[in-house]
């Protein structure tokens, strides 16, 4: 063989080799990679190659599919995306290997919810532990879903769905256990849902709250003062005696002593009182204050002493006398 024949079939080896090679790759360019999309929106993606032996690009989808002969791009356009399952896929035929690329676009349709509320007991008992729960109404992908509780600004529990693969709109019922403490009588709680939707999401993702909630927390009633109590009142004089506790239901009083005329009993604004008049040495015994609701009882004990007029009248001789000889001394030394 001639040097130049064997030159020119080097080059084309190389050349044909080259050609090989660069035609061996699957060469398919989407563009965004990501598209979150509301439902209902419009989506315009990108997909494209840079090998030379196109035969045709285009898009498989269950909407708006593309289909473009002896073209390096393809353009998948809608202008309100309302298909749940679209799934596009790009397509690139070639001439030579591979002859077909396929790449999926990876597609989020997502849906906020329709709305947020809670579902609870009409009250619950302290220490024991009750389910307050989250319904989220209509929203999509379930996988993207995060669901919180919380009582004022502390969060108690959070809930998400990875797991979730369905694309439809979904609904969830979320239970956040609780178990409540006296404290907790008159909290707020809200149950608050988001779309934590990644890359290419929407840059403000709202969140959707539950209107708040006020739950009672029942509890038996317990003393706001010493459960044993010992007063004193001059025979003749008058005294009250308190007896006031906290519960919930709000507790009603009963005070056991043997009843007499100068007694009295009143109870407002969450405070019981007996007022004793003429106190006189009937009056002096143990009065029990029961404090009792649904839940329990309190008793509180308050013993009252009466002390005779004799006694009062004894200590003023006394300091009558006393001061009578301090005088008569100091006199005396004077003089």
């Amino acid at each position: 063989m001639e040097p130049g024949n064997l030159i020119t079939c080097v080059l084309a080896l190389l050349f044909s080799t080259t050609e090989s090679v660069s035609s061996a790759v699957c060469d398919v360019n989407i563009d965004p990679s990501r598209v979150v999309v509301r439902f209902g929106d419009p989506v315009t993606v990108n997909c494209s190659t840079t090998r030379e032996d196109v035969l045709e690009a285009g898009w498989e989808a269950s909407v708006s599919p593309v289909n473009e002969p002896n073209s390096k791009i393809a353009v998948w356009n809608v202008s309100s995306l309302t298909v749940w399952d679209a799934e596009p896929k790009c397509f690139i035929n070639y001439m030579n290997e591979p002859r077909q690329c396929v790449e999926k676009l990876d597609l989020v349709i997502y849906k906020y919810p329709e709305s947020v509320s809670l579902i609870a007991p009409d009250f619950m008992k302290i220490g024991e532990e009750s389910n307050i729960t989250c319904q989220v109404l209509d929203v999509a992908p379930a996988r993207y879903l995060s669901v919180k509780l919380y009582k004022g600004d502390e969060q108690l529990g959070n809930r998400s769905f990875t797991h979730n693969s369905t694309r439809f709109p979904v609904n969830e019922s979320i239970p956040f256990p609780v178990t409540p403490t006296r404290a907790d009588n008159g909290a707020e709680y809200t149950c608050v849902a988001e779309l934590q939707l990644g890359p290419g999401g929407p840059k403000l993702n709202p969140a959707k709250r539950s209107p708040p909630l006020k739950i009672p927390v029942f509890y038996k009633p317990s003393l706001l003062s010493a459960a044993e109590e010992n007063v004193e009142v001059r025979e003749g004089g008058s005294i009250v005696l308190n007896c006031s506790a906290d519960g919930n239901p709000a507790p009603t009083y009963e005070w056991k002593y043997p009843k007499a005329d100068n007694v009295q009993e009143i109870t407002k604004d969450g405070v019981s009182t007996v007022n004793i008049t003429r106190a006189s040495s009937s009056n002096a015994r143990v009065y029990e204050c029961h404090a009792k609701n649904t839940y329990g009882v309190a008793m509180k004990n308050i013993t009252l002493t009466v002390k005779g007029r004799s006694h009062w009248i004894g200590i003023g001789v006394l300091s009558v006398a006393v001061i009578t000889v301090i005088v008569l001394i100091y006199r005396q030394i004077k003089a």
